[in-house]
């Protein structure tokens, strides 16, 4: 019950982190022309990049679950696996954070 509960955590997660990066996108794109295009990139990048890093974990979660038999062993210790994500996994989440967190407070400060 447990690792499946750890996965659920995790997918939650990232399915937030991919809201709130969309969420990001709904703000009002104002400059018109060239000014237009750079604001859209502006936007766009951190978004792609916060996607990017979803499709990752997933990816690394799905294929964790099923080499550990669904969360019950570990077939490198015999035992079951650690409840958390690898440390790069982590660290990928928290660096996704900080990006659109960064854009968001560049992007509020006019100028």
């Amino acid at each position: 019950m447990q690792p499946e509960r750890t996965l659920l955590s995790w997918q939650r997660t990232v399915f937030l982190l991919v809201g709130v990066a969309l969420l990001y996108l709904r703000g009002p794109l104002v400059a018109t022309g060239e000014a237009f295009t750079a604001q859209l990139v502006s936007r766009a990048l951190p978004v792609l990049a916060v996607a990017l890093v979803a499709v990752v974990v997933i990816v690394h979660l799905r294929r964790r679950w099923r080499r550990t038999d669904h969360g019950l062993l570990d077939d490198a210790t015999g035992s079951p696996p650690a409840p958390l994500a690898r440390p790069w996994a982590i660290l990928l989440i928290s660096g996704s954070v900080i990006l659109l967190s960064t854009a968001v407070v560049l992007t509020a400060v006019p100028g």
